[in-house]
């Protein structure tokens, strides 16, 4: 019998497992129930891919998209394993084929997405095999508390119930806070699981936030630094992504778009343009992304901010999943807090919007802190970063500006304070405060007599938006709360009064109007020349194969060819990444381009 580690090395190609892999591993095959809570690029796929080659019968994985399903399919198959996938693109014929190749013993792993589990003929066909175990890839979406809430998840747990021996049931998930992560085990069923969270830090990922005056000229400017290297662009409305996408083109960057309201075709066709290689950046809401597994991005570009901590960490860890350095930036204009605001404004559930503004504070919060943006994120997911200063995001890394505010806080906070008294205790939000500190005479204002306190005109030589940064800049650092809703409303804190009495000074960071940073190793065309001939070999062995690119090999495994520089076969196989399947596949075709630069 083959220990978990001989697996990892003979088919998948590398030599120890990451943390938390080998303990999940270990308690599946002994047939207890797990969750997994691994940010991406952690090797959540390893944990459970291999129980299911080491187990007998057919392990089930409900993975979210199609796309996701043939990329795990292919990459399986690459090193040698039968998997295959059951989804909706597929002829009736193709379906029954897949259950007779699953009923001989001729695949190990099937995906599904949920919808299926709805269909009696299904819930059949898995009573007549041998299921040992069922993975629920994306895990979060059966919360109705997490930010992909998918109402086909809930099938699973009657499923599982449904079969005539029950299997291991194993969930998996990147972004899950505490109560999502309870929600979780009560919607799947999940029985005493063994739970591992390895921690939500992403180390290669380096995290910047920017308020360019031109994001355009930023985000341009940004990638044409980078020709060759893949990267995302999220907006966060379908116009700013024709926008951004038209404007890029027109710059000469090979760019695509994507979103809901274009056409299965195309959406299809750019996409794959992106995955195989052939369009450098792909431009797009957070329609893209779930279940895209191209490792080799080597940025995220948030060209508005997102609505929650949740998603912009999820679609920014979509950068450098193959451990190498990438870069995660946010460019944050004035106009996306109201944008944000409408879209939660048309949901109808009311919980679900209750939820939805105080996540967007969140937001909201992590664009305007003055401390490490690591640290913040790590914080949301109830994780404490222990080092203080990351070295690893732009708040860490950059010498920025500061501008003492003490005077200008104080005068805001006396503001809310004096407008609270003057209205009989009526409350107002950011807009309303910035108004009257400049001075307006807006019908309103002089309705409530605002115009009669003795802040009215106290800032009259700042920009309304200068005075709404300062504003959330105070929320930020808790000097000032924001109610959650459409039409949040300012009011005191702890913090407030004491602020107001004592001396300390109050410093506040601007975003500077340039290129976000360079790091050395942000490029892999460093490498060089090698480099190149085998990334260039490797595109024409993915295209014979109808394959992306990195599901031959990743960049990374790539980049340790250049530094090993293997001579023979034997070599080969050590490098990290390569295992028998692949060497018996490719070993000779790379070898030979790799002896020719030696």
């Amino acid at each position: 019998m083959p220990r978990p580690v001989d697996v990892l090395k003979g088919v998948f190609g590398y030599s120890s497992f990451r943390a938390g892999q080998e303990e999940i591993i270990n308690e599946a095959l002994s047939g207890r129930d797990v969750f997994g809570i691994m940010p991406t690029g952690a090797g959540k796929s390893i944990c459970y891919q291999i129980p299911a080659i080491m187990n007998g019968g057919v392990s089930l994985v409900i993975s979210p998209l199609i796309s996701l399903m043939k990329d795990q399919v292919d990459a399986l198959r690459q090193n040698g394993v039968p998997a295959g996938a059951i989804n909706s693109s597929m002829q009736w014929d193709g379906v029954l084929d897949m259950f007779r190749a699953v009923r001989s013993g001729a695949v190990k792993l099937l995906y599904i997405a949920p919808e299926r589990l709805d269909g009696d003929g299904f819930r059949e066909f898995l009573s007549s095999v041998d299921v040992s175990m069922v993975v629920v890839d994306e895990a979060h979406c059966v919360s109705q508390w997490g930010h992909d809430f998918r109402p086909s998840y809930q099938n699973i747990a009657p499923a599982v119930s449904s079969m005539r021996n029950r299997p291991v049931l194993a969930a998996f998930t990147a972004t899950a806070t505490e109560d999502v992560r309870g929600d979780v085990v009560r919607q799947l069923g999940l029985e005493s699981p063994f739970t591992v969270v390895t921690g939500f830090d992403r180390e290669n990922l380096f995290f910047q936030v920017e308020s360019p005056a031109d994001k355009m000229g930023f985000l341009t400017g940004y990638v044409k630094k980078f020709p060759q290297m893949p990267g995302i662009v999220y907006c966060s409305t379908r116009k700013a992504v024709e926008d951004v996408c038209n404007k890029l083109k027109e710059s000469g960057v090979s760019a695509v778009r994507y979103h809901a309201g274009l056409d299965d075709s195309e959406r299809l066709k750019n996409q794959d343009a992106f995955i195989h290689d052939r369009a450098t950046v792909m431009v797009a809401t957070n329609a893209f992304g779930m279940g895209i597994d191209k490792s080799n991005v080597r940025y995220v570009i948030h060209h508005n901010m997102p609505g929650s901590i949740d998603s912009y960490y999820q679609e920014a860890g979509r950068a450098g999943r193959d451990g190498s350095p990438a870069d995660c930036i946010l460019l944050f204009g004035k106009g996306d807090i109201a944008t944000a605001r409408y879209l939660i404004s048309c949901g109808e559930d009311p919980e679900t919007k209750r939820s939805g503004y105080a996540k967007l504070r969140s937001m909201i919060d992590y664009c305007n802190t003055d401390g490490c943006l690591r640290a913040f994120i790590l914080a949301y997911f109830g994780e404490r970063y222990a080092k203080g200063s990351c070295g690893g995001c732009g708040n860490c890394t950059s010498v920025t500006e500061r501008s003492d505010i003490t005077i200008e806080a104080q005068k805001i906070l006396s503001c809310v304070y004096r407008m609270g008294v003057q209205a009989d205790g009526l409350k107002f939000g950011a807009s309303m405060v910035a108004d009257v500190l400049r001075g307006s005479r807006r019908d309103r204002i002089l309705q409530l007599g605002l115009d009669k306190i003795s802040t009215w005109g106290l800032m009259k030589g700042y920009g309304k938006d200068a005075i709404k940064d300062m504003i959330n800049f105070l929320v930020a650092g808790n000097y000032l709360a924001e109610a959650d809703g459409e039409y949040p409303t300012l009011s005191f804190t702890e913090r407030t009064f004491p602020f107001l009495k004592g001396r300390a000074r109050l410093m506040m960071r601007h975003h500077a109007d340039k290129p976000a940073r360079k790091r050395e190793s942000a490029s892999l065309a460093e490498v060089g020349t090698l480099f190149e001939e085998l990334r260039a070999l490797r595109r024409r062995v993915a295209s014979e194969e109808g394959v992306p690119p990195y599901v031959v090999f990743s960049d990374s495994t790539l980049k340790a060819m250049c530094e090993m520089l293997p001579r023979d076969r034997d070599e080969f196989l050590s490098v990290p990444g390569v295992g028998r399947a692949k060497l018996e596949k490719y070993g000779d075709a790379f070898l030979g381009v790799i002896r020719s630069n030696a």
